[in-house]
């Protein structure tokens, strides 16, 4: 465990009178470089404080176990997973198609480019910020699903941290923006169908501090509103949170460790999480040839108007809502969603009293889920689910890192097999530790 504390002095501005600005951050990270809770926090709240009414504060309200081993919050499950949720129920009629509709419009707006790319849900509902739409909605019961009752953390600076990924990206999108922007924010070619490799992060604490420290979220979760488009990838390399560099694990004997990874095709429903820390990408050429262009084809009807075509359009898109899960950390310069737009998104009931994994079953993923080996000299050994033997061939694939990087990542791959899967499948993988391989200086 250790205790890290930044400053960092900003450069004043040209004609600013040549003033500095000191912005100071004090983190704590376990050993693992996940934020915790400080210990003091505890003693805090413990304190016979009273208000001048006398009663305890809000201030001292802060959700502790006393029965927690340690501040880490260990009952956490980082693996990466996927489930179904209640979501998968809507479009099976005139009523729940429309509520889809509207959900997918509503992820229309927040992704507009003249927007902040991500928005803030606090876990503090007590006394901070209550949600205003459904996706806020949304966002909160992610949270409160991945951070059980009893998990030890300080309310008051953790929550949802949420934002929408659309492709193709709507004409006033964020990527149909921004993607040939020179300041970072854009993407490269990778991204114009899929999602480039990255690890989530504090960007804007990042860039501040140098380019160097990398805050993580506990858990990334990815929640799918379309059948549509590439698969999310998650690998299990990860980087160092005080220096940037790429992290090489190794077993008791020395030996790299293998690498795990997860390949989840999006479904309508579909939910994925895994480690806040992990590398991660929509690889859009894992899919068959052609497919995706297929997919957001449709016949327009006679007669219907631009309202009706817009819908259609939003249908035929992969669209995804996406939540990181802060503990203990607000990332910098995230703020809730400007309250002079809330009025244009969805009412927090618009799906009435449906939640979103209520009663859902965990062993249903959405499709059919596999395991499979790497071996060497591009074998597959099949360690759940069955292999056709066409499909069994690997191919290493190169990726870039996207545009903050000239980096690339080398990984074997079975492409063949990748490009047969259906909608809702899973493919998960292990590598050996070797095999993948991350080349150039992260950023």
């Amino acid at each position: 465990m250790s205790d890290n504390s930044e400053e960092q002095t900003a450069a004043p501005e040209e004609g600013g009178g040549g003033e500095e600005t000191t912005l100071e951050f004090n983190l704590r990270l376990d050993g693992d470089g996940r934020t915790i809770y400080d210990p003091a926090a505890k003693e805090e709240a413990a304190a016979p404080s009273k208000s001048n009414d006398g009663e305890e504060p809000d201030a001292k309200k802060a959700k502790l176990d006393d029965n927690a081993a340690s501040p880490q919050p260990s009952s956490l499950d980082y693996s990466s997973k996927t489930i179904m949720t209640n979501l998968a129920q809507l479009s099976g009629d005139a009523t729940t198609a429309k509520q889809l509709d509207e959900l997918l419009f509503d992820c229309e707006i927040t992704d507009s480019g003249l927007l902040p790319r991500t928005f803030w849900m606090s876990a503090n509902t007590d006394t901070q910020q209550q949600p205003r739409c459904y996706l806020e909605k949304m966002a909160l019961e992610v949270f409160h699903h991945h951070v059980p009752s009893g998990v030890y953390y300080d309310p008051k600076t953790s929550g949802a941290e949420w934002w929408v990924q659309i492709r193709p990206s709507p004409p006033a999108g964020r990527y149909s923006m921004h993607a040939n922007d020179d300041d970072g924010d854009g993407e490269d070619d990778m991204a114009k169908s899929g999602i480039s490799f990255h690890w989530d992060k504090d960007e804007d604490f990042r860039l501040l501090t140098g380019g160097s420290l990398y805050i993580h979220p506990h858990i990334s979760t990815v929640t799918y509103l379309t059948d549509l488009g590439a698969p999310t990838m998650v690998l299990s390399k990860r980087v160092d949170p005080m220096s940037g560099a790429y992290v090489t694990d190794a077993d008791d004997d020395g030996s790299m460790s293998n690498v795990d990874g997860l390949v989840s095709f999006p479904k309508q429903g579909k939910h994925l999480s895994f480690d806040g820390r992990y590398l991660h990408a929509a690889p859009s050429d894992l899919l068959r040839d052609g497919l995706f262009e297929e997919q957001c084809k449709f016949d327009r009807p006679d007669g219907i108007d631009m309202k009706e075509m817009k819908v259609l359009e939003r249908r035929h898109r992969r669209v995804s809502f996406l939540v990181n899960i802060w503990l203990n950390y607000h990332p910098y310069n995230v703020h809730p969603f400007p309250e002079t737009m809330i009025s244009n998104l969805s009412k927090m009931d618009l799906l009435g009293d449906v939640r979103l994994f209520d009663k859902c079953d965990e062993a249903n993923k959405g499709g059919e889920s596999i395991t499979l080996k790497l071996k060497g000299e591009g074998k597959i050994q099949c360690e759940e689910g069955s292999v056709d033997e066409p499909h069994a061939n690997v191919v290493t694939k190169n990726w870039p890192m996207g545009n903050c990087s000239n980096d690339c990542i080398d990984v074997p791959m079975p492409v063949d097999l990748m490009k047969s899967r259906n909608a809702g499948d899973d493919v998960n993988l292990i590598w050996r530790g070797e095999d993948i391989k991350l080349s150039g200086t992260s950023s």
